[in-house]
Protein backbone atom coordinates (compact mmCIF):
# COMPACT_ATOMS: atom_id res chain seq x y z
CA UNK A 1 0.00 0.00 0.00
CA UNK A 2 1.28 3.68 -0.89
CA UNK A 3 0.92 5.86 1.62
CA UNK A 4 1.93 9.89 2.06
CA UNK A 5 3.72 11.06 4.67
CA UNK A 6 3.00 14.35 7.34
CA UNK A 7 5.67 15.95 5.39
CA UNK A 8 3.63 15.12 1.96
CA UNK A 9 0.39 16.55 3.72
CA UNK A 10 2.36 19.84 4.66
CA UNK A 11 3.50 20.28 1.00
CA UNK A 12 0.23 19.31 -0.53
CA UNK A 13 -1.19 21.87 1.58
CA UNK A 14 1.38 25.04 0.43
CA UNK A 15 1.01 23.97 -2.94
CA UNK A 16 -2.43 23.83 -3.31
CA UNK A 17 -2.36 27.60 -1.84
CA UNK A 18 0.31 28.42 -4.48
CA UNK A 19 -2.32 27.29 -7.40
CA UNK A 20 -5.33 29.27 -5.90
CA UNK A 21 -7.14 26.94 -3.01
CA UNK A 22 -6.83 28.44 0.35
CA UNK A 23 -6.44 26.57 3.52
CA UNK A 24 -9.96 27.86 4.40
CA UNK A 25 -11.48 25.92 1.38
CA UNK A 26 -9.13 22.43 2.23
CA UNK A 27 -10.58 23.22 5.71
CA UNK A 28 -14.25 23.55 4.98
CA UNK A 29 -13.97 20.33 3.05
CA UNK A 30 -12.55 18.20 5.73
CA UNK A 31 -14.09 19.65 8.59
CA UNK A 32 -17.65 19.18 6.38
CA UNK A 33 -16.30 15.15 5.52
CA UNK A 34 -16.05 14.27 8.76
CA UNK A 35 -19.97 15.38 9.74
CA UNK A 36 -21.43 13.43 7.01
CA UNK A 37 -18.98 10.32 8.03
CA UNK A 38 -20.03 10.97 11.52
CA UNK A 39 -23.67 11.50 10.63
CA UNK A 40 -23.60 8.07 8.83
CA UNK A 41 -23.05 6.26 11.63
CA UNK A 42 -24.75 7.91 14.61
CA UNK A 43 -28.60 8.42 15.71
CA UNK A 44 -30.61 11.26 16.15
CA UNK A 45 -30.58 12.95 19.97
CA UNK A 46 -27.09 11.91 20.50
CA UNK A 47 -24.39 14.47 22.07
CA UNK A 48 -21.03 15.20 20.52
CA UNK A 49 -17.79 16.67 22.02
CA UNK A 50 -15.08 18.22 19.78
CA UNK A 51 -11.52 18.55 21.36
CA UNK A 52 -10.12 20.83 19.56
CA UNK A 53 -5.94 21.45 19.16
CA UNK A 54 -5.12 25.03 17.93
CA UNK A 55 -3.80 24.27 14.66
CA UNK A 56 -5.19 22.99 11.12
CA UNK A 57 -6.31 19.80 12.76
CA UNK A 58 -8.47 21.70 15.42
CA UNK A 59 -9.39 24.41 12.65
CA UNK A 60 -11.23 20.72 10.71
CA UNK A 61 -13.13 19.96 14.03
CA UNK A 62 -14.46 23.46 13.77
CA UNK A 63 -16.05 22.73 11.11
CA UNK A 64 -17.29 19.73 11.78
CA UNK A 65 -19.10 20.97 14.70
CA UNK A 66 -20.90 23.74 12.78
CA UNK A 67 -21.97 21.26 10.14
CA UNK A 68 -23.65 18.74 13.27
CA UNK A 69 -25.10 21.43 14.98
CA UNK A 70 -27.27 22.58 12.22
CA UNK A 71 -28.08 18.92 11.47
CA UNK A 72 -29.60 19.20 14.92
CA UNK A 73 -27.07 17.56 17.30
CA UNK A 74 -26.32 19.13 20.69
CA UNK A 75 -22.29 19.87 20.49
CA UNK A 76 -19.44 21.17 22.64
CA UNK A 77 -16.30 21.95 21.74
CA UNK A 78 -13.13 22.21 23.72
CA UNK A 79 -9.98 23.90 22.88
CA UNK A 80 -7.07 22.94 23.95
CA UNK A 81 -4.96 26.28 24.45
CA UNK A 82 -5.72 29.80 24.86
CA UNK A 83 -5.91 30.57 21.25
CA UNK A 84 -6.28 29.36 17.52
CA UNK A 85 -3.39 29.91 16.23
CA UNK A 86 -4.18 29.04 12.09
CA UNK A 87 -6.07 31.88 10.68
CA UNK A 88 -8.25 29.67 8.90
CA UNK A 89 -9.10 27.68 12.26
CA UNK A 90 -9.62 31.42 13.77
CA UNK A 91 -12.35 32.43 10.93
CA UNK A 92 -13.89 29.22 11.49
CA UNK A 93 -14.23 29.68 15.06
CA UNK A 94 -15.76 33.11 14.76
CA UNK A 95 -18.88 31.22 12.55
CA UNK A 96 -19.14 29.16 15.68
CA UNK A 97 -19.96 32.54 17.63
CA UNK A 98 -23.44 33.11 15.69
CA UNK A 99 -24.31 29.27 16.70
CA UNK A 100 -25.74 29.76 20.00
CA UNK A 101 -26.44 26.05 20.33
CA UNK A 102 -22.64 25.13 20.53
CA UNK A 103 -20.71 25.80 23.49
CA UNK A 104 -17.54 26.59 23.30
CA UNK A 105 -14.74 25.91 26.16
CA UNK A 106 -10.74 27.17 26.14
CA UNK A 107 -8.14 25.37 28.27
CA UNK A 108 -5.07 24.04 28.33
CA UNK A 109 -5.66 22.13 31.64
CA UNK A 110 -6.48 18.30 31.10
CA UNK A 111 -8.26 17.80 34.23
CA UNK A 112 -10.61 20.58 33.29
CA UNK A 113 -11.29 17.82 30.17
CA UNK A 114 -14.65 16.23 30.90
CA UNK A 115 -16.08 13.87 28.65
CA UNK A 116 -19.83 12.66 29.28
CA UNK A 117 -21.14 12.92 25.30
CA UNK A 118 -21.79 10.29 23.67
CA UNK A 119 -19.54 10.77 20.45
CA UNK A 120 -16.07 12.62 20.82
CA UNK A 121 -14.51 13.73 17.76
CA UNK A 122 -10.58 14.07 18.43
CA UNK A 123 -8.96 17.30 16.33
CA UNK A 124 -6.12 17.98 18.81
CA UNK A 125 -2.72 17.30 17.02
CA UNK A 126 -3.22 15.50 13.74
CA UNK A 127 -0.28 15.15 11.60
CA UNK A 128 1.24 18.25 13.79
CA UNK A 129 2.96 15.65 16.33
CA UNK A 130 6.55 14.76 15.98
CA UNK A 131 8.22 12.15 17.98
CA UNK A 132 6.47 11.37 20.90
CA UNK A 133 3.45 12.64 22.54
CA UNK A 134 4.25 14.86 25.41
CA UNK A 135 2.20 16.41 28.24
CA UNK A 136 -0.24 18.24 28.63
CA UNK A 137 -1.68 16.95 25.43
CA UNK A 138 -1.04 13.16 26.20
CA UNK A 139 -3.24 13.85 29.39
CA UNK A 140 -6.06 15.08 27.21
CA UNK A 141 -5.50 11.94 24.82
CA UNK A 142 -5.87 9.90 27.69
CA UNK A 143 -9.03 11.64 28.35
CA UNK A 144 -10.24 10.15 25.34
CA UNK A 145 -9.20 7.06 25.88
CA UNK A 146 -10.70 6.21 28.37
CA UNK A 147 -13.76 7.70 27.63
CA UNK A 148 -17.09 5.42 26.74
CA UNK A 149 -17.79 8.12 24.30
CA UNK A 150 -18.12 6.36 20.14
CA UNK A 151 -14.33 7.95 18.84
CA UNK A 152 -13.86 10.06 15.60
CA UNK A 153 -10.38 10.65 14.54
CA UNK A 154 -9.47 13.87 12.33
CA UNK A 155 -7.14 12.79 9.85
CA UNK A 156 -5.24 10.76 12.19
CA UNK A 157 -5.63 9.77 16.46
CA UNK A 158 -4.18 12.45 18.23
CA UNK A 159 -0.30 11.05 19.76
CA UNK A 160 0.07 8.11 16.40
CA UNK A 161 3.75 8.87 14.72
CA UNK A 162 4.61 8.78 11.56
CA UNK A 163 4.86 4.79 11.86
CA UNK A 164 1.33 4.30 12.93
CA UNK A 165 2.59 3.96 16.58
CA UNK A 166 2.80 5.80 19.92
CA UNK A 167 0.09 6.92 22.60
CA UNK A 168 -3.51 7.76 21.20
CA UNK A 169 -6.90 6.56 21.75
CA UNK A 170 -8.35 3.77 19.86
CA UNK A 171 -11.02 5.10 17.12
CA UNK A 172 -14.05 3.68 16.04
CA UNK A 173 -13.33 5.65 13.05
CA UNK A 174 -10.93 8.03 11.21
CA UNK A 175 -11.79 10.21 8.27
CA UNK A 176 -8.61 11.09 6.66
CA UNK A 177 -7.84 13.05 3.82
CA UNK A 178 -5.98 12.89 0.28
CA UNK A 179 -4.57 9.29 0.06
CA UNK A 180 -3.26 6.78 3.50
CA UNK A 181 -1.39 7.75 5.96
CA UNK A 182 0.97 4.73 7.66
CA UNK A 183 -0.24 2.84 10.33
CA UNK A 184 -4.43 3.74 9.62
CA UNK A 185 -4.80 0.56 7.87
CA UNK A 186 -5.33 -1.21 10.89
CA UNK A 187 -8.43 0.93 11.98
CA UNK A 188 -11.86 1.65 10.28
CA UNK A 189 -10.78 4.09 8.21
CA UNK A 190 -12.53 6.29 5.26
CA UNK A 191 -10.48 8.42 3.05
CA UNK A 192 -12.01 11.55 1.31
CA UNK A 193 -10.85 13.84 -1.21
CA UNK A 194 -11.14 16.96 0.12
CA UNK A 195 -10.74 19.12 -3.42
CA UNK A 196 -6.78 19.38 -3.55
CA UNK A 197 -5.90 20.30 -6.95
CA UNK A 198 -4.09 17.47 -8.78
CA UNK A 199 -1.10 19.62 -9.65
CA UNK A 200 -0.50 20.03 -5.71
CA UNK A 201 0.58 16.38 -5.55
CA UNK A 202 2.05 15.69 -8.67
CA UNK A 203 4.34 18.88 -9.67
CA UNK A 204 6.94 20.58 -7.26
CA UNK A 205 5.88 23.76 -5.58
CA UNK A 206 6.47 26.23 -2.38
CA UNK A 207 5.33 23.62 -0.03
CA UNK A 208 8.44 21.03 -1.26
CA UNK A 209 11.11 24.46 -0.66
CA UNK A 210 8.98 25.40 2.95
CA UNK A 211 9.78 22.52 4.18
CA UNK A 212 13.36 21.92 3.28
CA UNK A 213 14.41 24.75 4.66
CA UNK A 214 15.61 25.05 8.41
CA UNK A 215 14.17 26.72 10.66
CA UNK A 216 16.05 30.03 11.89
CA UNK A 217 16.07 30.75 15.88
CA UNK A 218 17.53 33.81 17.80
CA UNK A 219 19.76 31.82 19.37
CA UNK A 220 21.41 30.21 16.51
CA UNK A 221 25.29 30.23 15.27
CA UNK A 222 27.28 30.21 12.37
CA UNK A 223 27.40 26.76 10.88
CA UNK A 224 23.74 25.93 12.16
CA UNK A 225 21.96 26.74 9.27
CA UNK A 226 24.80 23.99 6.94
CA UNK A 227 28.00 24.00 5.28
CA UNK A 228 28.62 22.27 1.43
CA UNK A 229 31.68 21.72 -0.14
CA UNK A 230 31.63 21.84 -3.77
CA UNK A 231 34.21 20.00 -5.87
CA UNK A 232 34.77 21.34 -9.11
CA UNK A 233 36.70 23.09 -11.60
CA UNK A 234 39.72 22.41 -13.93
CA UNK A 235 42.12 24.14 -15.99
CA UNK A 236 39.24 24.73 -18.93
CA UNK A 237 36.15 25.61 -16.34
CA UNK A 238 36.57 28.06 -13.49
CA UNK A 239 32.69 29.02 -14.12
CA UNK A 240 30.97 26.07 -12.91
CA UNK A 241 32.26 25.60 -9.21
CA UNK A 242 31.66 29.53 -8.53
CA UNK A 243 27.98 29.08 -9.75
CA UNK A 244 26.92 26.04 -7.57
CA UNK A 245 28.80 27.71 -4.58
CA UNK A 246 26.72 30.89 -5.58
CA UNK A 247 23.23 28.63 -6.00
CA UNK A 248 24.14 27.07 -2.27
CA UNK A 249 24.63 30.29 -0.68
CA UNK A 250 21.19 31.37 -1.78
CA UNK A 251 19.22 28.81 0.06
CA UNK A 252 20.16 30.75 3.15
CA UNK A 253 23.01 28.31 4.28
CA UNK A 254 26.45 29.46 6.33
CA UNK A 255 29.05 28.91 4.78
CA UNK A 256 30.23 27.26 1.25
CA UNK A 257 33.64 26.06 0.01
CA UNK A 258 35.60 25.55 -2.77
CA UNK A 259 37.80 22.82 -3.29
CA UNK A 260 39.52 23.59 -6.87
CA UNK A 261 42.86 22.96 -8.70
CA UNK A 262 45.42 25.58 -7.65
CA UNK A 263 45.33 27.12 -11.14
CA UNK A 264 41.74 28.16 -10.34
CA UNK A 265 42.53 29.52 -6.82
CA UNK A 266 43.44 33.08 -7.35
CA UNK A 267 40.41 33.46 -9.64
CA UNK A 268 38.11 32.04 -7.65
CA UNK A 269 38.91 33.85 -4.83
CA UNK A 270 38.81 37.35 -6.61
CA UNK A 271 35.07 36.40 -7.27
CA UNK A 272 33.63 36.64 -4.35
CA UNK A 273 34.64 37.38 -0.35
CA UNK A 274 31.58 34.69 0.37
CA UNK A 275 33.58 31.43 -0.11
CA UNK A 276 36.40 29.86 1.41
CA UNK A 277 38.60 28.44 -1.29
CA UNK A 278 40.84 26.13 -1.30
CA UNK A 279 43.27 24.77 -4.28
CA UNK A 280 45.05 21.44 -4.51
CA UNK A 281 48.25 20.58 -6.48
CA UNK A 282 47.73 20.46 -10.17
CA UNK A 283 45.21 21.15 -13.10
CA UNK A 284 42.51 18.62 -12.05
CA UNK A 285 41.22 16.53 -9.58
CA UNK A 286 43.32 13.07 -9.08
CA UNK A 287 43.07 10.76 -6.00
CA UNK A 288 46.47 12.03 -4.59
CA UNK A 289 44.64 15.60 -4.58
CA UNK A 290 41.47 14.64 -2.53
CA UNK A 291 43.73 13.94 0.53
CA UNK A 292 44.33 17.70 0.19
CA UNK A 293 40.61 18.36 0.68
CA UNK A 294 40.21 16.62 4.28
CA UNK A 295 39.56 19.27 6.34
CA UNK A 296 36.90 21.00 4.46
CA UNK A 297 35.66 17.67 3.88
CA UNK A 298 35.10 17.21 7.26
CA UNK A 299 33.52 20.36 8.45
CA UNK A 300 31.01 20.31 5.37
CA UNK A 301 27.34 19.01 6.02
CA UNK A 302 26.87 18.35 2.20
CA UNK A 303 28.85 18.19 -1.30
CA UNK A 304 28.35 19.05 -4.70
CA UNK A 305 31.04 17.06 -6.98
CA UNK A 306 31.02 17.61 -10.66
CA UNK A 307 30.89 21.09 -11.94
CA UNK A 308 33.38 22.05 -14.44
CA UNK A 309 35.67 18.90 -12.80
CA UNK A 310 36.48 18.04 -16.81
CA UNK A 311 35.96 13.94 -17.73
CA UNK A 312 39.88 13.16 -17.78
CA UNK A 313 40.30 9.24 -16.90
CA UNK A 314 42.44 10.04 -13.62
CA UNK A 315 39.33 12.91 -12.65
CA UNK A 316 36.94 9.65 -12.87
CA UNK A 317 38.56 7.62 -10.70
CA UNK A 318 38.91 10.61 -8.18
CA UNK A 319 35.22 11.11 -8.18
CA UNK A 320 34.48 7.40 -7.78
CA UNK A 321 37.47 7.12 -5.07
CA UNK A 322 35.52 10.32 -3.64
CA UNK A 323 32.15 8.94 -3.32
CA UNK A 324 32.99 5.96 -1.76
CA UNK A 325 34.23 7.28 1.21
CA UNK A 326 31.31 10.22 1.41
CA UNK A 327 29.12 9.24 3.88
CA UNK A 328 27.33 12.58 4.11
CA UNK A 329 24.50 13.99 1.26
CA UNK A 330 26.00 14.76 -1.88
CA UNK A 331 24.55 15.81 -5.29
CA UNK A 332 26.46 14.41 -8.66
CA UNK A 333 26.33 16.35 -11.35
CA UNK A 334 27.73 17.28 -14.50
CA UNK A 335 31.22 15.13 -15.69
CA UNK A 336 30.98 13.47 -12.35
CA UNK A 337 28.13 11.46 -13.51
CA UNK A 338 30.27 9.78 -16.10
CA UNK A 339 31.96 7.49 -13.51
CA UNK A 340 29.15 6.58 -12.14
CA UNK A 341 28.54 4.65 -15.38
CA UNK A 342 31.64 2.38 -13.73
CA UNK A 343 30.03 1.73 -10.22
CA UNK A 344 26.35 1.20 -10.17
CA UNK A 345 26.40 0.49 -6.52
CA UNK A 346 28.96 3.44 -5.36
CA UNK A 347 25.90 5.27 -4.30
CA UNK A 348 24.23 2.28 -2.19
CA UNK A 349 23.28 3.34 1.42
CA UNK A 350 23.57 7.07 0.69
CA UNK A 351 21.59 10.35 0.58
CA UNK A 352 22.23 11.40 -3.42
CA UNK A 353 20.69 13.09 -5.79
CA UNK A 354 22.07 13.18 -9.65
CA UNK A 355 21.04 15.94 -11.29
CA UNK A 356 21.63 14.72 -15.37
CA UNK A 357 20.19 16.40 -18.89
CA UNK A 358 18.69 13.80 -21.46
CA UNK A 359 22.36 12.92 -22.76
CA UNK A 360 23.69 12.43 -19.44
CA UNK A 361 20.47 10.52 -18.41
CA UNK A 362 20.79 7.85 -21.47
CA UNK A 363 25.08 6.86 -20.75
CA UNK A 364 23.42 6.36 -17.17
CA UNK A 365 20.48 4.16 -18.61
CA UNK A 366 22.19 3.02 -21.48
CA UNK A 367 19.22 3.00 -23.17
CA UNK A 368 17.67 4.84 -25.94
CA UNK A 369 14.16 5.67 -24.70
CA UNK A 370 11.11 8.01 -25.59
CA UNK A 371 9.52 7.33 -21.84
CA UNK A 372 11.33 9.67 -19.98
CA UNK A 373 9.07 9.03 -16.90
CA UNK A 374 9.81 5.29 -17.15
CA UNK A 375 13.96 5.83 -17.75
CA UNK A 376 14.26 7.82 -14.77
CA UNK A 377 12.03 5.98 -12.07
CA UNK A 378 14.60 2.55 -13.46
CA UNK A 379 18.01 5.11 -13.22
CA UNK A 380 16.61 6.50 -9.53
CA UNK A 381 16.38 2.48 -8.69
CA UNK A 382 19.25 1.46 -10.45
CA UNK A 383 21.61 3.55 -8.42
CA UNK A 384 19.43 4.31 -5.35
CA UNK A 385 20.07 7.57 -5.59
CA UNK A 386 17.33 10.38 -6.41
CA UNK A 387 17.39 12.08 -9.87
CA UNK A 388 16.28 15.13 -11.20
CA UNK A 389 16.35 14.84 -15.18
CA UNK A 390 16.79 18.52 -16.22
CA UNK A 391 14.17 19.66 -18.67
CA UNK A 392 11.55 21.64 -20.21
CA UNK A 393 9.46 19.69 -17.60
CA UNK A 394 11.74 18.55 -14.93
CA UNK A 395 11.22 15.11 -13.82
CA UNK A 396 12.24 14.01 -10.08
CA UNK A 397 12.42 10.48 -9.36
CA UNK A 398 13.13 8.51 -6.12
CA UNK A 399 14.57 5.20 -5.18
CA UNK A 400 11.49 4.01 -4.31
CA UNK A 401 9.65 4.84 -7.19
CA UNK A 402 7.60 8.24 -6.34
CA UNK A 403 8.09 11.07 -8.76
CA UNK A 404 7.46 14.55 -9.66
CA UNK A 405 7.15 16.90 -12.22
CA UNK A 406 8.63 20.33 -12.20
CA UNK A 407 7.03 23.47 -14.94
CA UNK A 408 9.12 26.64 -13.87
CA UNK A 409 11.52 27.74 -16.08
CA UNK A 410 12.20 28.88 -19.81
CA UNK A 411 13.82 28.47 -22.56
CA UNK A 412 16.56 31.32 -21.77
CA UNK A 413 17.87 28.82 -18.74
CA UNK A 414 19.55 26.65 -21.47
CA UNK A 415 22.20 28.90 -21.04
CA UNK A 416 25.49 27.60 -19.85
CA UNK A 417 25.92 27.42 -16.03
CA UNK A 418 21.72 27.53 -14.82
CA UNK A 419 22.33 23.70 -13.89
CA UNK A 420 25.57 24.62 -12.09
CA UNK A 421 23.29 26.61 -9.96
CA UNK A 422 20.81 24.04 -9.94
CA UNK A 423 22.90 21.36 -8.35
CA UNK A 424 24.26 23.77 -5.98
CA UNK A 425 20.96 24.79 -4.80
CA UNK A 426 20.19 20.98 -4.03
CA UNK A 427 23.39 21.04 -2.15
CA UNK A 428 22.15 23.69 0.11
CA UNK A 429 19.02 22.00 0.85
CA UNK A 430 20.59 18.98 1.93
CA UNK A 431 23.21 20.19 3.97
CA UNK A 432 20.16 21.96 5.71
CA UNK A 433 18.76 18.57 6.93
CA UNK A 434 16.33 18.25 3.58
CA UNK A 435 15.23 14.41 2.32
CA UNK A 436 16.78 14.04 -0.90
CA UNK A 437 13.56 14.00 -2.78
CA UNK A 438 12.18 16.98 -1.19
CA UNK A 439 15.34 18.64 -2.16
CA UNK A 440 15.63 17.87 -5.59
CA UNK A 441 11.89 19.09 -6.09
CA UNK A 442 12.30 22.35 -4.20
CA UNK A 443 15.86 22.90 -6.22
CA UNK A 444 14.18 22.24 -9.59
CA UNK A 445 11.26 24.62 -8.60
CA UNK A 446 12.76 27.40 -7.32
CA UNK A 447 15.78 27.70 -9.86
CA UNK A 448 13.05 27.55 -12.56
CA UNK A 449 10.66 30.13 -10.57
CA UNK A 450 14.05 32.39 -10.27
CA UNK A 451 14.29 32.39 -14.29
CA UNK A 452 10.88 32.68 -14.88
CA UNK A 453 11.20 35.96 -12.48
CA UNK A 454 14.23 37.32 -14.35
CA UNK A 455 12.64 36.66 -17.86
CA UNK A 456 9.80 38.96 -16.42
CA UNK A 457 12.43 41.52 -16.66
CA UNK A 458 15.17 40.82 -19.06
CA UNK A 459 13.05 38.30 -21.59
CA UNK A 460 15.31 35.43 -22.29
CA UNK A 461 18.70 37.43 -21.87
CA UNK A 462 20.06 36.71 -18.70
CA UNK A 463 22.98 34.90 -17.06
CA UNK A 464 23.35 32.26 -15.22
CA UNK A 465 24.82 34.82 -12.88
CA UNK A 466 22.23 36.61 -12.42
CA UNK A 467 20.50 33.57 -11.64
CA UNK A 468 22.27 32.94 -8.66
CA UNK A 469 21.62 36.24 -7.36
CA UNK A 470 18.06 36.10 -7.87
CA UNK A 471 17.25 32.44 -5.46
CA UNK A 472 17.27 34.33 -2.30
CA UNK A 473 15.03 36.86 -3.73
CA UNK A 474 12.76 34.51 -5.48
CA UNK A 475 12.88 32.55 -1.78
CA UNK A 476 11.33 35.68 -0.15
CA UNK A 477 8.92 36.23 -2.74
CA UNK A 478 7.41 32.61 -2.32
CA UNK A 479 7.11 32.78 1.46
CA UNK A 480 5.24 36.21 0.73
CA UNK A 481 3.04 34.58 -1.30
CA UNK A 482 2.22 31.57 0.59
CA UNK A 483 0.78 31.42 4.15
CA UNK A 484 3.67 29.39 6.13
CA UNK A 485 2.54 29.82 9.54
CA UNK A 486 0.84 26.59 9.79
Amino acid sequence: MEYISYNDVRVFDINSMWLGTSVKELMENAGRAVAEETLRRIKKGKNILVVCGTGNNGGDGLVAARYLAKAGFGVRVFVFGKKMKSRAAEKNLEKLRFLSSIKTQFSQDSEKLEIDEDVVIDALLGTGIRGEIKEPYKSAVNKIAVSKAFKVAVDLPSGMDSKGEGYFAEPDLVVTFIAMKQGLERHNTVVKDIGMPENALTFAGPGDLVICLRKRFKEAHKGDFGRVVVIGGSKEYHGAPVLSARGALGTGIDLVYLFVPGVLLNPVRSVSPDFIVTGYSGDRLTKKSLGEGKKIFDKADAAVIGPGLGDDSKTIEAVLSFLKHWNKPVVVDADALKALALDKEVLRGKHAILTPHAGELRRLSGVESENREATVKKVAEEFNATILLKGSTDIVASPVGRIKFNNTGNAGMTRGGTGDVLAGIAAGLLAQGAEPFYAACASAFINGYSGDRLFERKGYFFLASELSVEIPIAIKDVFSRVDISF
